[in-house]
């Protein structure tokens, strides 16, 4: 089990017994952290680096828009109680106009999808415990 996975377990726990219970909105899953995609001229791709956990920006009609994320997650080893730092996929998700909604990776942390209307689209991510920790997002569209 991951130092993130116990430590939202022994929220769940405790919000279940009424022992230390949390507010609703303490977890990491709620703090949402928006980031603007915006290409530039005949620019085919757009790349971020940072802690974001959304990603809006506008798309046309039959655009296929390709999505790959990466980001920093906790390893924890029971044995040793060393926690180490590693890089791993993202699963990608979308929500667009009309209710849109599409999550089916293509392979760990990466989505292609052909945009069904012209409008807003949010990307975000899971698992959510990797909300807030340095990531890597590359959104391009052709």
């Amino acid at each position: 089990m991951r130092a993130t996975d116990a430590v939202c377990l022994l929220a769940l726990v405790g919000a279940s017994t009424g022992a230390g219970a949390l507010p609703s909105r303490a977890s990491s899953c709620d703090n949402e952290i928006a980031a603007r995609i915006e290409m530039k001229g005949r620019q085919a791709c757009w790349s971020y680096h940072g802690p974001a956990t959304l990603f809006v920006g506008s798309f046309s009609s039959g655009q296929t828009i390709s999505v790959k994320m990466t980001g920093e997650a906790r390893d924890y080893d029971p044995r040793s109680g060393n926690v180490t730092t590693i890089s791993r996929p993202r699963d990608p998700n979308v929500e667009g106009p009309g209710g849109y909604f599409y999550g089916v990776p293509d392979e760990p942390g990466v989505m292609t999808f052909v945009a069904p209307a012209t409008g807003t689209y949010r990307f975000s991510f899971s698992p959510c415990e990797m909300w807030g920790a340095p990531g890597v997002v590359k959104i391009c569209a052709r």
